[in-house]
C-alpha cells in the first residue's frame, strides 16, 4: 500500500529529514511513502492508480520523483524549462498530456543530477538501511545519492506530474 503524506517539520527545527524518518516508522516494511511538498499538488485525479502500476511495473525502484514545473532538476522539469505559469488549469492539462503519453515509463537518474524531492516515493525495505539524513535542505538529494552509491535504481516518472507553486511569489523566507 502506499500512504501519501505532506511532512511537516517544525519552524525551530525545520528537520524535515526527521519528519520523513517519523513518518516512515508508522509502516509495514511492504508499504510505500509518497512525500509531497506541502506547496505541490498531483494534477490527475487517478494519480494514485498510477504509482501502485509504476511501482508494481519496476520493483527495483530505491526511489521515485516526477515531473514538475519548479525545481533544480532540469530532468525533472517539463521540456526541461521552469515555469512561472501558476494556472492550475494549465498544469492539470500537462499532467494529463503526460500521463497518456509516458504513463509508466521511468528515466533512471544519474549522480550528477540528483533529484529534487518534490515527490519521493519510497519503500519502507529501502528507508530501513537507508534513513534520511536530518537537516532541511538537501536532505532529498543526499538520499538519491545515497540509494545510488548502495546500487539502488532512482527513477524520474515521466507520466507523472505535479505542479509545485515553489517560491512563485518569490518569498523565500524558509532559507532564513
Amino acid at each position: 500500500m502506499i500512504y501519501a503524506n505532506i511532512p511537516y517539520a517544525p519552524d525551530k527545527t525545520k528537520n524535515l529529514g526527521q519528519a520523513y524518518n517519523q513518518f516512515m516508522t508508522l509502516l509495514k516494511d511492504e508499504d510505500w511513502a509518497c512525500f509531497i511538498d506541502h506547496d505541490a499538488m498531483f494534477t490527475t485525479i487517478d494519480w494514485y492508480d498510477q504509482l501502485v502500476h509504476i511501482i508494481d511495473k519496476y520493483p527495483d525502484a530505491g526511489m521515485l520523483t516526477s515531473k514538475t514545473n519548479r525545481v533544480g532538476n532540469e530532468k525533472q522539469l517539463y521540456k526541461g524549462k521552469k515555469s512561472d505559469n501558476h494556472d492550475i488549469v494549465y498544469h492539470r492539462r500537462i499532467g494529463r498530456k503526460l500521463q497518456k503519453r509516458y504513463y509508466d515509463i521511468v528515466s533512471e537518474v544519474i549522480p550528477d543530477s540528483p533529484v529534487s524531492g518534490v515527490v519521493i516515493l519510497i519503500k519502507k525495505q529501502v528507508w530501513n538501511d537507508y534513513r534520511f539524513d536530518n537537516g532541511f535542505l538537501a536532505v532529498d538529494n543526499k538520499m538519491c545519492w545515497k540509494l545510488i552509491d548502495a546500487g539502488k535504481k532512482v527513477y524520474i516518472m515521466e507520466g507523472v506530474y505535479v505542479y509545485h507553486w515553489y517560491r512563485g511569489d518569490g518569498n523565500r523566507d524558509h532559507l532564513k
